[in-house]
């Protein structure tokens, strides 16, 4: 008898025993498996590992406690500790100009505006923020490069949890005192465009990967299986979102051969529509740098993004024409990588180009928020459905469907409907569980 009737049985039977067994059966979920015929129960066998699981479940706890703890009794490291182990400015490459980062005209008038009210401001310089390590931000001025340190009361909340600090492009007004090394940002300045993803609390709390951009590099690895599309389409739609460009680089053309790589263009491009370049690159035979380089234009920044083991900083090595980015190998079973980009740096490329930035490889880039991506990343589909007889129409099943109308009509890829569908379902789940009134 190992039916979960015939076990309520055999506990009714054995008494106080038996109410005790019970309990455990519905603590740990072992009904069936310690019963060794129909009028006998292996109790001291049941027991043991009923204690042992929960002897484990509480070793585990009480080490994470532990572990807390003795994080919580640690001295933090100094800030001199932490400024040590930044790199020097003389062991850093291709570190941007202040003069390859132009500032427009909102923000020369916001600096201005702050040093007419500011304390000493002929301590106070218009600089870039071209690099972050450990929290230090390195700031290029028109007279020099330097480490800074955030003001007092520069990093005050703007809402219960986030906080407001300079970000990789930013362009800052930084306090530089006579005979001091290091640098004071007491000021982000208004930024034209900012790239952002969701922190995962709050609906409006962001996490600003970089700002100032103009274009961003979806960088995507071939010859491992498919493309992954959703990695594509959640890209293009952050990208767009931020009011930047997109350009899809499909990297390591070496590793497929021509029709594996016809399938993945064909799907990309079809993914991604006729109005966003794709370029497909190979690090190892110097195939499509040039394209590359030509997306980036003198004056001009490009964010490139991209998970561990894509290949971001073998391309960009590639388009400084020398090894400055730490690389890493991929994992041969899921061909993911390991985080080698620990910081957020820019560099200059040489030529008449201009700026890339590169952050650490994302594993997750979450569409909270991100609803006017969408809608530019798919114009058509948007425009299709004002037409369809509900507001609220998913286009999967609702009848009057103007959308499925037009795919059906041959006027709307059935992949890139495909995908919206899939973005769009994700992002309402998340909008409803963070804005229960939102409606998408």
């Amino acid at each position: 008898m190992t039916g979960p009737a015939q076990c309520a049985v055999q506990v009714d039977a054995v008494g106080a025993d038996g109410q005790r067994l019970q309990t455990l059966v519905q603590q740990h979920r072992l009904v069936g498996k310690y019963l060794l015929s129909c009028d006998f129960w292996c109790w001291e066998a049941f027991v043991a590992k009923a204690k042992a699981k929960a002897k484990k479940k509480t070793t585990g706890a009480r080490a994470k406690r532990d572990r807390r703890r003795k994080l919580a009794t640690e001295a933090p490291a100094s800030a001199e500790e932490l400024l040590a182990s930044v790199p020097g400015l003389d062991a850093l490459q291709d570190v941007p100009a202040f003069d390859d980062l132009p500032v427009d005209e909102a923000q020369q008038a916001a600096f201005d505006d702050f040093c007419a009210h500011a304390e000493e401001p002929e301590q106070m310089r218009l600089g870039a923020v071209v690099r972050l390590d450990r929290g230090f931000p390195l700031v290029a001025t028109a007279d020099d490069t330097f480490r800074a340190e955030h003001a007092v009361g520069f990093a005050k909340s703007r809402g219960e949890d986030e906080v407001l600090l300079p970000a990789v492009g930013d362009r800052v007004a930084v306090r530089r005192a006579p005979g001091h090394d290091m640098g004071v940002i007491e000021c982000v300045l208004p930024r034209r465009t900012s790239f952002e993803r969701w922190r995962g609390r709050a609906r409006g709390e962001r996490q600003v990967l970089c700002s100032n951009v103009d274009s961003v590099l979806i960088v995507q690895a071939l010859g491992a299986g498919e493309v992954l599309l959703d990695r594509v389409a959640r890209s293009l739609v952050l990208a767009l979102g931020c009011d930047a460009e997109p350009v899809v680089v499909l990297t390591k053309a070496d590793r497929c051969d021509a029709g594996e790589l016809e399938r993945d263009l064909d799907r990309v491009r079809r993914l991604v529509g006729p109005n966003v370049r794709v370029i497909v690159t190979s690090s190892a035979e110097g195939r499509g740098l040039d394209e590359v380089r030509a997306c980036v234009p003198a004056g001009s920044c490009a964010m490139i993004l991209g998970e561990s083991g894509a290949g971001k900083s073998t391309l960009l090595n590639a388009l400084l024409g020398h090894d400055t980015l730490a690389t890493g190998g991929v994992r041969e079973r899921d061909d993911q990588g390991r985080h080698t980009t620990v910081a957020r740096v820019m560099v200059t490329l040489p030529g008449d180009a201009g700026v890339i930035a590169d952050a650490p490889g994302l594993r997750s880039l979450p569409l909270v928020g991100h609803e006017r991506g969408l809608a530019r990343a798919f114009p058509e589909i948007v425009e299709a459905s004002r037409a369809c007889r509900f507001g609220d129409c998913t286009h999967v099943h609702e009848p009057g469907c103007a959308v499925r109308e037009a795919e059906d009509a041959g006027q709307i890829d059935s992949l890139r409907l495909e995908t919206f569908q899939n973005l769009a379902s994700s992002m309402r789940v998340s909008a409803q569980m963070l804005d229960p009134d939102v409606h998408l």
